[in-house]
């Protein structure tokens, strides 16, 4: 990301978190940015067609009317002042910072916890508790995946760090071990 989008993406983010916080509506703003994130990026004509320079002022409306219908003031203002400032195509990249933000501010971790079979709900009770021992996060938010290609074991993956207890790596380590 360019640093002038990146600077532009994380104050809009940054404000949305603020605004949110500040009236004590992070859930229902999370759900809209979602829903809407969802939207835009299913149909990327509609972000051509918000931005394009022959749509009128009503027609433009009425699109952002229809796309933030039910969301709260705050999500529906943002979408206009992007629209505004001419940063529509950046919404995508504003709602990622906006619960990169989020999570970071209430001490939660994301991770993604891969078993080469499904794990039953005390399994992954058991695996989001050792990452949050081996990381030292406060909350996680765990994402579970089955991918039978690591053969047994477990692979956590957070953005810092990556826990690899695979059967396929340790085999991966002895091969390379043992052809030198």
């Amino acid at each position: 990301m360019a640093k002038q989008k990146e600077k532009i993406v994380n104050q809009y983010a940054q404000a949305i978190l603020a605004c949110a916080d500040e009236h004590d509506v992070l859930e229902n703003i999370s759900a809209d940015l979602l829903a809407i994130r969802s939207v835009v990026v299913a149909e990327p004509k509609l972000t051509s067609l918000l931005t394009a320079q022959t749509i009128s002022d009503a027609d433009q409306g009425g699109l952002v009317d229809a796309l933030t219908q039910g969301a709260d003031n705050a999500v529906v203002n943002l979408v206009k002042i992007l629209l505004a400032h001419h940063h529509f195509a950046y919404l995508p990249a504003v709602v990622d910072r906006f619960f990169d933000l989020y999570q970071q501010s209430q001490g939660i971790q994301a991770v993604t916890i891969t078993t080469a079979v499904e794990a039953d709900e005390d399994q992954k009770e058991r695996l989001s508790n050792a990452f949050k021992k081996q990381s030292g996060a406060k909350k996680i938010q765990a994402t579970y995946k089955v991918d039978q290609d690591i053969i047994g074991g477990v692979v956590m993956q957070s953005k810092s760090l990556l826990i690899d207890g695979s059967l396929q790596s340790k085999i991966a380590k002895m091969r390379a071990e043992l052809l030198g």
